[in-house]
């Protein structure tokens, strides 16, 4: 578990620099950082004790009450790259406020369950309810609430060009709503689907989604709007992810099978193009030099 600790430390600290390198707003990052690691610490401790669907491994270092600091740290950076993408694929001039809060909560949902999966058959942590790879859906919809909740209130600040001191707002909107959230749609919904669900038909509905969507994104020239430092910001924890399922989930085809459908939208997304100019740009900097 140490050195699982030491890798998510080390990817912690590597989205803080990049993010830090590439902002206009170093004060404005760092403050919706510490915000959203505390929402999420304030959401997720709370739902560990009122519902006990799942509880974290004890090998993990450091605690504060049901949740280790580290994951608490890492909240921040899925959800504001997240919103990072979003903000690059839906204009902000678009007049339904409500769509980028709506799209991160998407792709945090899609991140969940990547990660959920791979850190269950890790030992990260478990689930006491039946689900896809011992995942319940409600599990993974409780991350996309939250995504969701945080980024409208980001978003209304920064639309309504409030006073910055608005954005700790957070810290009572994204849990408060998430559990709001979480309790209606369980008796509406997920009690009635929390059971054991068949790995091979959901790997197959996964792909079938995962081409849609890049298939989407590559006719609607998304990748065009998007920067690199938007997707390769995300690279790191994947390749993090992956890795642990290459340790510990190999045994498992179907979950391997799982985790690479989930590459093919963002392999649509990534701007190829800018990368290969940004790379025959040094060069010919590079020749210029020489000469």
């Amino acid at each position: 578990m140490l050195t699982i600790e030491i890798a998510c430390a080390l990817i912690l600290a590597l989205h803080v620099a990049v993010g830090l390198k590439v902002t206009t707003d170093r004060a404005a990052f760092l403050r919706r950082f510490l915000l959203v690691a505390g929402a999420s610490w304030i959401g997720e401790d709370t739902c560990i004790r009122a519902y006990g669907f799942y509880a974290y491994d004890a090998g993990w270092g450091l605690f504060l009450d049901r949740m280790p600091l580290m994951i608490a740290a890492i909240w921040p950076a899925v959800i504001l790259s997240s919103w990072e993408v979003a903000k690059h694929l839906v204009p902000s001039t678009h007049r339904r406020l409500a769509t980028r809060p709506l799209l991160v909560g998407a792709l945090v949902f899609a991140d969940a369950w990547l990660i959920e999966p791979i850190a269950v058959q890790t030992g990260l942590w478990r689930w006491f309810e039946p689900g896809l790879f011992n995942v319940p859906i409600i599990g993974v919809a409780g991350w996309a609430y939250f995504a969701m909740l945080a980024v409208a209130v980001l978003e209304w600040v920064e639309r309504a060009q409030e006073p910055a001191v608005y954005e700790a707002a957070i810290l009572l909107v994204a849990p408060l709503g998430a559990h709001v959230l979480l309790v209606a749609t369980w008796w509406a919904l997920f009690r009635w689907i929390t059971v054991p669900i068949p790995s091979w038909p959901a790997v197959a509905l996964g792909f079938a989604v995962s081409l849609g969507l890049a298939g989407w994104a590559a006719m609607a020239g998304a990748r065009k709007r998007m920067p690199p430092a938007a997707i390769f910001s995300r690279m790191p924890p994947a390749i993090f992810f992956f890795v642990l399922l290459a340790v510990f989930g190999r045994a498992v085809p179907a979950l391997v099978v799982w985790a690479v459908a989930f590459a093919p939208p963002w392999l649509a997304l990534t701007p190829w193009n800018a990368l290969r100019r940004k790379e025959s740009s040094r060069t010919q900097t590079g020749r210029n030099l020489r000469q």
